[in-house]
């Protein structure tokens, strides 16, 4: 009997907009590693909260072939370079808790306080190198739906555009391979958020 074709979907999924940026420590429950955990292990879950209009990018590079020919110019075979799991976004709050978090900041005492000031407090950046490494999770518009990186190598930096100071975050997916990680999920399941 001949083979008729068959259908992949029946009907389109598709990952539409961004719902929300969330953010994971960078240690697993109980001590574990990325060799033994789950997404169960992510800990201390956070929303990023506004990300500024149109400031998430695609930053992945395509996978790549080299083409090695015969004298020729026929093509006897290519090599294929994998690509990268990328994106960037700007985060609109310069808070000391995200200063503290994505700029590596840390508390300053003020010992005297100027008297152009009134009741001071200070976070100071710019010294240790703004990297860490940790889950991200990236989930569509109606939060049903998410991309998830569970080793995000996360780098960032102070921009200004149209006015407002913004800390602009770079992503990268770091290779994850376990029988309960890889280094790009797909996950199907609406986001529970706390009550007030």
């Amino acid at each position: 009997m001949a083979q008729v074709i068959g259908k992949v979907d029946a009907a389109t999924a598709p990952f539409v907009g961004q719902g929300d940026l969330i953010i994971f420590d960078e240690e697993f429950a109980n001590s574990k590693t990325y060799e033994n955990a789950t997404l169960a292990d992510f800990q201390n879950p956070r929303s990023l909260g506004q990300i500024v209009q149109d400031s998430t990018s695609w930053e992945g590079e395509d996978v790549s072939t080299d083409e090695i020919l015969d004298e020729q110019g026929n093509l006897i075979t290519a090599r294929v370079t994998a690509g990268t799991l990328s994106f960037s976004f700007d985060i609109a709050s310069t808070s000391a808790n995200m200063i503290e978090k994505f700029m590596k900041g840390k508390s300053i005492t003020i010992a005297d306080s100027p008297a152009y000031l009134s009741s001071p407090t200070a976070m100071g950046f710019g010294v240790d190198l703004p990297v860490f490494t940790a889950p991200i999770l990236v989930a569509d518009q109606e939060k049903k739906r998410a991309w998830i990186y569970p080793k995000a190598k996360i780098t960032s930096n102070l921009t200004l555009s149209d006015g407002l100071y913004r800390i602009h975050a770079v992503v990268l997916a770091e290779q994850v391979n376990t029988a309960n990680l890889m280094t790009g999920m797909l996950v199907e399941g609406s986001l529970v958020y706390e009550t007030a």
